[in-house]
């Protein structure tokens, strides 16, 4: 029985440091509930585990279609049955019904499968899908056991082969054969290398090591076949394909050569019968259909040809329509229009059009050089502006932008002459100031930005221009006080203000402040009634103060004075998901989508509900119909990513997030945040490219830094990593950051010591939970145990309410074998969270230990909360097991072991239970697997035994 480790928890619990607030306010001046969703219905389990061990036995005799019946029937059960997933991935694979088993190898391991039971057939997949490089991406053999890493060697060396990078293929079959030197397959690989390298010489000689340790291995003849084919010896050729496909029927890159070389020797209708096999059985090749239609076309079917052509065709136009608008006020309108909208390259060929047509007209040059600026052409926008600021040389504003593109292209005297310039006019540069703060805001440089509009702020402490922008990144930024600050100067001079009323709330918010806040709002919503941001946010104040009741009867109220205000029926509907009522909290969207089917707040919460509750293929349909209305909406693009991730198109979300990085062109924050998708998506090598771009942005944020720091570190050069660790040392020698990352490089070097010393360092400058782990583990790994236990006692004194350092001395604790004193901790822990699993699961763990019967009840609750975890699976498994619920627990047993193949303590449980039931082969298999892991576990002397019982 496994009791789970707490330092999974530190993912579980956000970690702030102790001294700061928990409370959070969303930006958008609004405040907001985390919502959430209640546990779905149970599956019916043990019925789930009677499918499954069915499909096992049809699987064993080869019966692929009676398996996949018995899986399906397991799935309608339980659809998060993981060992499920798992083998009904392995037999669509075996099927080449490649969506499906794509579709089922990630349900697995997004269900939290053991990745070393799924890397294979997703390796193969990737082959079969001409992924190449993203076989080479995901598939990384070190982080599996060595079991498995010649397996993966070898896949990785049919991509760099695929991908004629013949060197690193070469050296993938040469570490496969060092770590496994009686892997043939390794031996054939070298030699497909060699021949594609046209060394013929070392080609043969390797085809001939491989043919002494297997003679009747089909690569052989295969590679044979080919060096063959080179040597225009094709009638053996011939012979040595047939062979290799004799022995194996479907052998996909034989049948391929063999019908070239029956073409090159017009032995058409032979050759159709190859590629009639491939297109039936391979139909995603597109080397067999361009084949195909190259034959068809010999024999004069041009239709058909053209259809295999098209088959064979991965390629997407794009069309943009070009649009032709002759009036002049059309013409600026729609420019006007296209740029609200975010729409920049239509608004900025609209305007182009306009500024051709009309000259003289200072304004659309301002709009246009905006958009050109935020598109990083300051050469287009000096050639633009040079001729209208000579006939307008006092005007700001142009002088500005112009200022701003001599900066971007390096011309400083230029663009301080001419800043300094703009910055003299308009009432000494306060509104400048202001100018350049939201200039710099837009391009996501923030620091830059709080420097100016804090400018304009102390030359006029009432200027909204400044003060509005500067309160929202305040309260994003967590800066309270600071947001405050200036609410309450804006509001002192506007104090009628209805925004600067609601600002002002707000900020008190932010500070905590809720009674005040709760003023502020009310006053607001008494000098206008009408005014529904303010009686929004009071109903959010009830929500944080968890008066739903209260929240939805003013909502409800709110709603029939306003019955068409959509802001008030997305709050209904977020207020019923709050509770759980999710089917009301659709149809209130669906009423605010009635009223204004384009409204993009109303789309994107009826698609993040979707989301929510499973129906992908609704929000991916909302999703799609809102781009039509703003393709640009970094909003609506994430909702899509996430719809198409969840519905397990990743490559489409993949390319969103691409689009999302180049529409922020050299906006630092929003790099910043798509890189961010793109981590959290798994796609680190365009998330290290988005940091990068971000970087040379604004290298001072810090964030950025931070992340690629870590992106090189762990997906892509750690070279790198050091490099700039190092440089931010230097830069902020004060601070615990580059501390920490120094810590996090040496760790990833195995240098555990010097990562402890880093660890240390920054811990002193800035401690925190999250270094405080870093520590410990640090410590621990050193062979510092009594440093690292004593640390975290220390901590947990000092900090009786951090949670996470508590759940790593409960574990402490409970690897000592102190069970009672891990047990008050443990208990402690389930009173802030009653519904984590993985404290229940510990505690089922004491309980069985010391023979309290609460164990059992402890241990379905944690099994239900995380059906997903080994750890809570194997607990209960073992505790039916051992009362006599055998096949229960086998079924839990199973669910286990695909979430960690190579425990061997599963095995064991898993072992009593088939002998339990009378299957004592499969019971042998089971312990001989678990007994030669040659690892140490609980319960390996009864192993043991009971091993040696069924030898007998």
């Amino acid at each position: 029985m496994l009791w789970q480790s707490s330092l999974k928890f530190a993912q579980i619990i956000p970690m702030q440091p102790h001294r700061k607030s928990s409370v959070k306010v969303l930006s958008g001046l609004m405040l907001a509930s985390i919502l959430s969703l209640p546990s779905p219905g149970l599956a019916d389990e043990n019925l789930a585990g009677k499918y499954y061990e069915n499909a096992l036995v049809a699987y064993q005799k080869q019966d692929l279609d009676a398996a996949i019946i018995e899986l399906r029937n397991a799935l309608q059960q339980n659809p998060n049955y993981v060992a499920a997933h798992i083998l009904l991935g392995k037999l669509f694979l075996q099927k080449k019904s490649l969506s499906e088993a794509e579709v089922h190898l990630n349900l697995a391991n997004q269900l939290g499968a053991d990745r070393s039971l799924t890397v294979k057939a997703l390796a193969q997949l990737y082959l079969y899908q001409i992924k190449y490089n993203q076989l080479l991406k995901e598939i990384q053999p070190s982080q599996f056991n060595r079991q498995l890493q010649p397996d993966l060697h070898v896949f990785r060396g049919h991509a760099y082969l695929q991908l004629n990078q013949i060197s690193e293929a070469l050296n993938e079959y040469d570490i496969a054969a060092q770590i496994d030197p009686s892997r043939v397959d390794a031996v054939i690989g070298r030699a497909n290398a060699l021949l594609r390298r046209n060394d013929l010489a070392g080609a043969t000689q390797a085809v001939e090591k491989a043919m002494a340790m297997q003679p009747d291995n089909p690569g052989n003849w295969y590679v044979k076949g080919s060096i063959e084919h080179v040597q225009g010896d094709l009638e053996n050729a011939i012979k040595d394909y047939d062979k290799a496909i004799t022995l194996l029927p479907d052998y996909q890159d034989a049948r391929i050569a063999r019908a070239g070389v029956l073409m090159d020797l017009q032995q058409d209708q032979r050759a159709d019968e190859d590629l009639a096999y491939l297109r039936k059985h391979y139909p995603f090749d597109p080397k067999a259909a361009y084949l195909h239609a190259v034959l068809l076309a010999r024999n004069g079917q041009q239709a058909a040809s053209i259809k295999e052509l098209e088959a064979a065709s991965d390629i997407i136009v794009a069309v943009k329509p070009e649009y032709l608008v002759q009036h002049s006020q059309t013409l600026m309108l729609s420019g006007l229009i296209n740029y609200s909208l975010q729409r920049f390259d239509l608004a900025a060929e609209y305007l182009r059009q306009y500024v051709k047509s009309y000259p003289g007209q200072p304004g659309p040059y301002k709009l246009l050089a905006s958009i050109l600026l935020n598109k990083n052409e300051p050469e287009t926008v000096i050639d633009l502006l040079r001729p209208v600021v000579a006939s307008n040389p006092n005007d700001y504003r142009l002088l500005f932008l112009l200022g701003t593109a001599y900066m971007n292209v390096g011309k400083h005297d230029k663009a301080n002459a001419l800043l300094e310039k703009a910055s003299a006019g308009e009432d000494g540069g306060e509104n400048i100031h202001a100018e350049i703060g939201l200039n710099r805001l837009s391009m996501g440089q923030e620091t830059l930005a709080i420097q100016e509009l804090e400018a304009a702020i102390q030359k006029n402490p009432g200027n909204t221009q400044a003060g509005i922008p500067l309160v929202a990144i305040y309260i994003r930024n967590g800066e309270g006080q600071n947001a405050l600050r200036i609410a309450q100067a804006m509001h002192k001079k506007q104090s009628k203000n209805l925004t600067l009323l609601n600002l002002l709330g707000t900020a008190q918010v932010a500070t905590q402040n809720l009674k005040q806040a709760r003023q502020s709002f009310e006053q607001a919503v008494e000098l206008d009634p009408t005014f529904i941001t303010g009686h929004l946010n009071l109903s959010k104040l009830d929500v944080a103060e968890k008066k739903i009741d209260k929240a939805k009867q003013r909502l409800v109220a709110l709603n029939q004075k306003f019955p068409d205000n959509v802001a008030v029926l997305i709050e209904l509907s977020t207020v019923d998901q709050a509770i759980g009522n999710n089917d009301s909290a659709n149809q209130w969207l669906e009423k605010a989508r009635r009223i204004d089917q384009k409204s993009m707040p109303v789309l994107l919460a009826q698609m993040d509900l979707n989301i929510k509750t499973g129906r992908t293929l609704q929000a991916l349909s909302i999703g799609e119909a809102a781009e039509l209305i703003d393709r640009e909406n970094p909003q609506l693009l994430q909702a899509l990513a996430r719809s198409y991730l969840a519905s397990n198109n990743r490559e489409k979300a993949l390319s969103i997030y691409r689009r999302m990085a180049d529409q922020a062109r050299l906006n630092v924050k929003k790099l910043y945040n798509v890189a961010r998708y793109q981590i959290q998506a798994g796609d680190y090598s365009d998330a290290i490219k988005t940091l990068k771009k971000a970087i040379v942005a604004d290298e001072k944020h810090i964030p950025a830094q931070i992340a690629l720091t870590e992106m090189e570190l762990y997906h892509g050069k750690p070279v790198f990593a050091l490099s700039r660790a190092n440089n931010l040392l230097k830069a902020y020698p004060q601070s615990g950051f580059p501390n920490r990352l120094l810590g996090d490089i040496a760790a990833q070097d195995k240098n555990f010591s010097l990562a402890a010393t880093r660890y240390q360092t920054a811990f002193d400058l800035e401690p925190d939970t999250a270094l405080l782990m870093k520590l410990y583990q640090s410590l621990n790994q050193t062979g510092q145990n009594q440093k690292a236990f004593d640390l975290l006692a220390e901590w947990t004194k000092k900090h009786p309410k951090d949670l996470v350092p508590i759940a790593a001395l409960a574990e402490e604790l409970l690897q000592q074998g102190k069970l009672k004193e891990a047990q008050k901790h443990y208990e402690f822990l389930l009173t802030q969270y009653p519904n984590e699993a993985q404290f229940l699961n510990n505690l089922a763990y004491i309980y069985f230990s010391s023979g309290d019967s609460k164990a059992s009840s402890y241990a379905e609750k944690a099994q239900q909360l995380a059906p997903e975890q080994a750890s809570s699976n194997d607990t209960l498994g073992w505790i039916l097991v051992n009362t006599g619920k055998v096949d229960e627990g086998l079924h839990y047993l199973r669910s286990a072991h695909s979430r960690e193949s190579q425990n061997p303590e599963i095995r064991y449980h898993i072992a009593v239970a088939l002998d339990k039931l009378g299957r004592k082969d499969e019971a042998k298999q089971e312990l001989e697997q678990a007994l030669n892991s040659n690892l140490s576990f609980n319960g390996i002397e009864q192993a043991k035994a009971l091993s040696e019982k069924l030898s007998q």
